[in-house]
């Protein structure tokens, strides 16, 4: 949701070194300034009516922080992708007390302390599962990601003589949490064309902002436009695209109050459940069928809506019998349903089906409970351990939004079953 709060302008010594040096620097003029908001923190407010159409930040080539403009330092022949290479020159800009660029990494983000990635292990535990998942494998990719740059500099020397896993650490989530997509085609860059880019990366997302964006070829800029209006003292917005909560505290480190997106993800059930109902082989025969229609993984309910991916895998985890003969003809039934030709196989599967969800959602209301009580007393259970308080903050809103959609889904499949 858009906060319409007025902001209080920030009179910051280091963001006035940086307005500064834009200007010093030719950087095109905006009606945008860095302030605090209520609601949001840190977040860019529009010092005069900004109209629909209007682009709100442009930002010249020579601002741009990409793979060919880094290409003088480190050659174009090595193996380092984009995340590694802008996550690397990061740290040598950092580093560097006379670098250009030095007004722009002084307002670089200090520590990333509301990232999953660096939660301590009393909060990593609390995770919703496949957020768990995904978060150690975020943290396997920076470590590996630090070992291709410490390989490059052995064999590029000068660059830099040593290399620390916490401060590449936080150079790879500068990236990760602040780059922008390039339009412009790049043939020498591996793993994207991403780019850091001054003055944009100060913008707060927001599911309800309208834009456009891209390279301007005529202006040499990366451009936002903006779609939506706002009134002089508003905070103006970008939109970093259709994110659920879970993929924005994992990538960026924080949660929207309100957000369409939202969704509780329920393979792990799923599968569990199919390997409690099946036989070995019976489980191997289902995983083939849904695998061969594309119907494996990614079951997952939003608040009205039941995925139909979901209902499709139970559906076929009631047919019985799937390792006895005629077990090909009711699989045939099946394929009628995911194909659209007709909306159940029989009753009584659909009323399987719609049980098992509720079994399902039941035992996962269950446990939203039981951390959502947990993470209420943590501080008192672990007094030693060190989090940011919004780490906690985030991470309860987390189970408290899966136990909303939940108990929504509940209500539904009530009257579902209630109208066969």
């Amino acid at each position: 949701m858009m906060d319409k709060t007025q902001g209080t302008v920030i009179r910051d010594k280091k963001y006035e070194t940086f307005i500064q040096w834009l200007q010093e620097n030719n950087f095109p003029k905006t009606k945008l300034t860095l302030a605090n908001f209520t609601n949001t923190g840190r977040g860019m407010m529009a010092m005069d009516d900004i109209e629909a159409g209007e682009v709100i930040v442009s930002v010249p080539r020579k601002f741009l922080i990409t793979n060919e403009s880094v290409v003088k330092t480190y050659g174009s022949k090595h193996a380092l992708n984009s995340q590694q290479l802008l996550a690397l020159h990061l740290v040598v800009l950092k580093r560097d007390k006379q670098s250009w660029w030095k007004a722009y990494i002084d307002l670089l983000p200090i520590h990333f302390n509301t990232m999953p990635v660096k939660y301590t292990k009393v909060l990593v535990d609390h995770l919703p599962t496949a957020l768990k998942e995904e978060v150690l494998q975020q943290k396997e990719n920076i470590h590996s990601d630090y070992l291709a740059c410490v390989a490059y500099l052995k064999t590029n020397p000068g660059i830099l003589d040593t290399l620390q896993p916490e401060e590449y650490e936080w150079a790879w989530l500068c990236v990760n949490t602040r780059c922008i997509h390039m339009t412009k085609m790049d043939h020498t860059t591996k793993g994207g064309n991403i780019a850091l880019a001054p003055m944009l990366d100060f913008l707060n997302h927001t599911t309800e902002a309208r834009i456009e964006s891209g390279f301007n070829v005529r202006s040499q800029s990366f451009e936002i436009k903006t779609q939506t209006p706002y009134k002089k003292g508003e905070q103006v917005y970008i939109n970093y695209g259709p994110h659920d909560n879970l993929a924005m505290l994992k990538e960026y480190g924080f949660v929207l109050s309100e957000n369409c997106y939202n969704f509780v993800l329920l393979d792990h059930e799923v599968w569990k459940l199919f390997e409690e109902m099946e036989t070995k082989r019976g489980l191997a025969v289902k995983k083939q069928i849904l695998e061969g229609a594309g119907y494996s993984g990614d079951y997952s309910i939003k608040k009205d809506e039941i995925s139909f991916r979901l209902m499709a895998a139970l559906r076929l985890l009631a047919l019985n019998g799937a390792t006895e003969p005629g077990f090909d003809r009711r699989v045939m039934e099946w394929h009628d349903v995911v194909m659209g030709q007709t909306e159940m196989i029989s009753t009584e599967n659909e009323r399987k089906a719609l049980i098992m969800l509720q079994s399902i959602c039941n035992k996962v209301a269950k446990q939203a409970e039981k951390e959502i009580d947990t993470l209420s007393r943590i501080s008192e259970k672990h007094p030693e351990a060190e989090f940011h308080p919004f780490a906690l903050y985030f991470l309860r809103q987390i189970w408290y939004e899966s136990s909303e959609i939940i108990t929504q889904t509940l209500i539904s499949l009530a009257e579902k079953l209630a109208a066969l």
